[in-house]
This record gives C-alpha cells, sequence and structure tokens, in this order.
C-alpha cells in the first residue's frame, strides 16, 4: 500500500513580490485524517446511508437532482478519487445499499466481515449519513441593490473498519458548501434545473475530491515568503533559489546572519534559513531557525508586521513537525530509513 517517497516538499514555485518580501507557492504533502495499517492494499466503499433519512421526494417533475442521484455520484467519484492516486492496489465501491432504515444505522462487525470477504478488502469505508440541500438568498442592504445567491450545502458522516468490524478511527463528519450568485432574483429561476443539478454536481464532486485526503496522505499548495534586498549577497542567494539550489542559498543567509548585527534583518536571515531547510526537508532545523527568529523579537510590537509573519511561519512549521510522524508512517518511509542505516 504504502508508497515510499523520501521527500515532502516537492519544487513547483511561483515568486511574486512586494517590495523586500518574495512570495513563493510550494506543494507540501499532509498526512490523511485515518491512518491504515500497512497490510491494508484493497479498500471496499460502501454506501450504508439511508435513502429516506431527507423524505426523497420525487422531483422529476422539477427536473432538479434526486437526493439518491448525489449520493450516486459522491460515493462513485470517491471511489474513481481513491483509485488515481495508486496509494491502495483497488479501492471497489460496493454495489448494494446496505441501508433500508430511516434513521443512520452503523454496519454490524457480521456484515463487515461478510462484505470484506465477499470482496477480498482488508478495510471498509462505511458513507453512514449523506445530506445535500440547496438554498436561495436573495434581498437588499446597505451596500448593494440588490443581490441573489444559491447555495448547496453537503453533509457526510463516514466510519472506517477493519475486516474483523474494529473502527480504524472514531466517526467523522465532512460538511461543505457551494454557492453562486446572479444579478438575476434565483427564486425565479427555480425551474432552471439545469443551473441548480450543476452546482449540486459539482458540490458532490468536490466534496470527493476533498474526502479523498482523509483517506490518503495529499499534496496542498501553500504560500511561503523570504526576505532579500540590494545588495549583491541577497541577490545571489536569491538566484540560487530560482536556480534550485536552496543548500547554495542557506550558505549566504547563514554566514550572513553570523555577522549581522541588525535584530531585524538578524530576524530576517533565520527565517529565510528556516525556509532553506524546510524546502531541504530539514523540518527540525527549519522548527529551530524559526525559533531563534523569533526570539530574537523579545520587546518588539508584536502586532507589526514581520513578528506577524515570522508567528505565522512558525506556527505553520511546528504544524508540519507534529504531523511528519504520523505522515511518514502512512507514507512507510520508516521502513526505508531502516534500511539506509
Amino acid at each position: 500500500m504504502k508508497i515510499k517517497l523520501l521527500f515532502t516538499i516537492i519544487p513547483i514555485i511561483i515568486f511574486y513580490s512586494c517590495a523586500s518580501t518574495r512570495y513563493l507557492t510550494i506543494d507540501i504533502r499532509e498526512p490523511a485524517y485515518v491512518s491504515f495499517p500497512a497490510e491494508v492494499t484493497k479498500v471496499v466503499i460502501v454506501d450504508n446511508s439511508s435513502p429516506d433519512l431527507q423524505g426523497n421526494k420525487d422531483d422529476s417533475r422539477t427536473g432538479i437532482l434526486p437526493v439518491d442521484s448525489a449520493r450516486e455520484i459522491l460515493v462513485e467519484s470517491l471511489t474513481l478519487f481513491m483509485n488515481e492516486e495508486n496509494y491502495f492496489s483497488e479501492v471497489e465501491l460496493y454495489p448494494y445499499k446496505t441501508n433500508r432504515n430511516r434513521e443512520v444505522t452503523p454496519l454490524t462487525k457480521r456484515k463487515i466481515e461478510h462484505i470484506c470477504k465477499e470482496k477480498g478488502a482488508n478495510a471498509l469505508i462505511s458513507l453512514d449519513l449523506f445530506a445535500i440541500a440547496a438554498e436561495i438568498e436573495a434581498g437588499d442592504n446597505a451596500y448593494f441593490s440588490y443581490y441573489s445567491v444559491l447555495q448547496t450545502k453537503l453533509g457526510t458522516i463516514f466510519r472506517v473498519f477493519s475486516p474483523q468490524g474494529e473502527e480504524y478511527s472514531t466517526a467523522f463528519a465532512y460538511v461543505d458548501s457551494l454557492f453562486r450568485t446572479d444579478e438575476r432574483d434565483w427564486s425565479r429561476l427555480k425551474s432552471n434545473s439545469s443551473a441548480i443539478n450543476e452546482l449540486l454536481v459539482e458540490t458532490v464532486v468536490t466534496g470527493a475530491d476533498k474526502l479523498t485526503s482523509y483517506f490518503i496522505p495529499s499534496w496542498k499548495k501553500q504560500e511561503r515568503w523570504f526576505y532579500t534586498d540590494n545588495s549583491s549577497q541577497m541577490k545571489a542567494a536569491q538566484t540560487s533559489l530560482e536556480s534550485g539550489d536552496w543548500t547554495n542559498a542557506a550558505k549566504i543567509w547563514g554566514d550572513l546572519h553570523g555577522k549581522e548585527s541588525n535584530v531585524n534583518k538578524k530576524v530576517k536571515l533565520a527565517s529565510n534559513l528556516a525556509l532553506a531547510n524546510e524546502y531541504l526537508d530539514d523540518i527540525g532545523n527549519a522548527v529551530a531557525w524559526i525559533n531563534t527568529a523569533f526570539d530574537l523579537l523579545t520587546g518588539k510590537n508584536m502586532s507589526s508586521e514581520l513578528p506577524l509573519q515570522i508567528l505565522s511561519y512558525k506556527n505553520i512549521l511546528e504544524n508540519r513537525q507534529k504531523n511528519r510522524p504520523k505522515l511518514l508512517e502512512q507514507l512507510g518511509l520508516e521502513e526505508v530509513f531502516e534500511v539506509e542505516e
């Protein structure tokens, strides 16, 4: 199941500037909410939600997408997206509904064992609740003479089980919403089923995409920044990192940090060194350098721009350090390190 990737940051970088601060976008690997044992290779997804929980009114005359159809799109999309990640050898959607009650009813251990045995699965993901709704808000306010918003809301509850019916994690809820504005009055456009259906489908597909990261470690785009000035050495460091040579950029910044006496410049160089170490996947040293920058701010006005940036980056790096063991476990990297030792 595990993909043995040694790096948790990839060089997708977009630079843009603001005075002496340069911003960039990088891709960070984040751990999934659920951690599966290493032996899990095949997962089966089961729609165990009640088909009647929302009344399941007949919308055939209005042309609005039925709740059951929206639910099918969610589980089918989730199955597709999880398979595309190639994290498990196979993710299969169980073809039968397992709940005919009008309430949330978790699968029994016996039923879980039966399904896993039937499908040869090592784990089971159960959708126990599915709810979706569309609502319209329209009117006047102090800033706009008129506004009209069509909003869709999605709510789900999932449980994850072993083949023996033991939970790999506690049940978790996922809630999301999308909205669309229009100069026209949406309340007069209820018959425009194509536009409403388009937003409903977008909501469940987007939800399935986001839910994939609950089960599989995912790449997320995050913003970072570094500080520079017009000196030849700082320009040389920027040239190095723009060409991908973060090691040389770190060396230049490190030499400057050791010689610098101006506190603000020293803080910025320490933050730059934290970024270089993060990019080089040395999160421990990255945290150490951002703490050095933070400690230099003692007695400073913490509401000004530089301290706020340092505090923000400090929280980001500490969160990455906290999540790193879980991520490495999910990627199976412990085995790689043991072999290398």
